[in-house]
């Protein structure tokens, strides 16, 4: 039976660790905006739920063919 010595020098445990790190902390970044959407989507009303007032975008809406 032979004996191996292997090891992680500092160095390399140091820079291992650090790409790791800013790889968690990138991937947010990278995906902020589908993340934004997503968000927006699940914290805006069903459409078929209204408040009942005109807003005054409603107000100057032209009818569509299907009312």
């Amino acid at each position: 039976m032979r004996l191996v010595f292997a090891y992680i020098d500092p160095g390399a445990g140091s820079l291992i660790i650090q790409a790791l790190i800013a790889a968690v902390v990138s991937v947010p970044f990278f995906f902020r905006n589908a993340i934004r959407s997503t968000i927006g989507r699940l914290r805006r009303k069903p459409a078929g739920v209204a408040s009942g007032s005109i807003t005054p975008e409603d107000a100057g809406a032209k009818p569509t063919a299907a009312e």
